[in-house]
């Protein structure tokens, strides 16, 4: 790793431009002996002479030192474009955005995120990831994407997460199942039902706690990591299921009808967020992300076109 600093460059090059020490100390409003010193480290660092100094003649630039001004502009100029660029990126609605999903939220939140910024915020690129949110938390904190849309409760590890909306599990029912009559249905009263749940982390894992704090051993007949899978084992009859989101449309893919039933016991509180590397402050475009995700998705009137019950309460 190289010795030089962008300081010793920008001194060195204030010298090479004014023709001496003492003007390029006016020019950086630094101290004459702190010009020198920069220049002589920089010229032990590159282990060459850059500069003859005489006190009546100022400093003139060897052949190498004027070789070097020339890559030290350059470089000068790079690190200012570097930074500009940075704060730019960090501060203004443009460049990559990269946006991760918990996959059975995605059909339902993503495609507004998208035609919102396609519409308002063209020099925005949009990339997106579905994955689980043992996965996003992983990509979080690597780095890999800037943001995510996940449930509080999935999430794992510092991740700051910027709420957006309350939610709060349900029972999954065919519509013409017994327990589906009423409005709610206490958990218990499942203690005897077949059951098919998301086989997501730690998605699965939260659910089965819950059932088994009711007091009973869920008979868990089939898991799968699609959530349509699940909802259209359902509409057959076959099981009951937890669910956190609800699609706009109460039918499976097979056309049969689906009920979705208020869970009367206490649950841990839960929320749908957006979750972002602790300790760094949102960018522009995340701020102008979780500002949409607040106005969108946690209206109590919003319209089954456009979200249907993210906000369950």
């Amino acid at each position: 790793m190289s010795a030089v600093t962008l300081r010793q460059l920008e001194f060195f090059l204030a010298v090479a431009e004014s023709g001496s020490v003492s003007a390029a100390a006016r020019r950086c409003h630094v101290s004459a002996g702190g010009i020198s010193l920069a220049v002589t480290q920089l010229e032990a660092s590159l282990g060459v002479p850059l500069t003859v100094r005489r006190k009546a003649k100022g400093a003139v630039l060897t052949p190498t030192g004027r070789w070097v001004a020339e890559r030290a502009r350059a470089l000068l100029a790079g690190a200012d474009e570097l930074e500009s660029g940075a704060k730019r990126l960090q501060e203004e609605l443009f460049g990559p955005l990269r946006i991760g999903c918990f996959t059975t939220l995605s059909p339902t939140l993503l495609p507004p995120i998208i035609e919102h910024f396609a519409r308002n915020h063209a020099a925005v690129d949009i990339d997106i990831v579905e994955e689980s949110s043992v996965q996003l938390s992983r990509m979080l904190h690597a780095g890999e994407i800037d943001a995510c849309l996940a449930y509080a409760l999935h999430l794992e590890g510092d991740i700051d997460r910027h709420p957006i909306a309350p939610v709060r599990l349900q029972v999954l029912l065919a519509l013409d199942h017994p327990l589906a009559q009423g409005d709610e249905i206490s958990l218990i009263d499942l203690a005897d039902e077949p059951a098919a749940l998301l086989a997501l982390q730690p998605a699965q894992d939260l659910v089965e706690t819950i059932l088994r704090s009711a007091g009973f051993e869920p008979n868990i007949k089939w898991r799968s990591q699609n959530a349509e899978t699940v909802r259209s084992l359902v509409g057959r009859g076959l099981a009951y299921s937890i669910m956190m989101t609800r699609p706009p449309n109460d039918r499976t893919h097979e056309g049969r009808p689906l009920a979705y039933r208020r869970i009367s016991d206490d649950l841990p509180d839960n929320a749908l967020v957006l979750g972002c590397p602790h300790g760094v402050d949102p960018s522009g475009k995340v701020r102008a992300l979780i500002d949409f995700c607040r106005t969108m998705f946690s209206a109590p009137d919003m319209s089954t076109a456009q979200i249907h019950t993210v906000h369950t309460t």
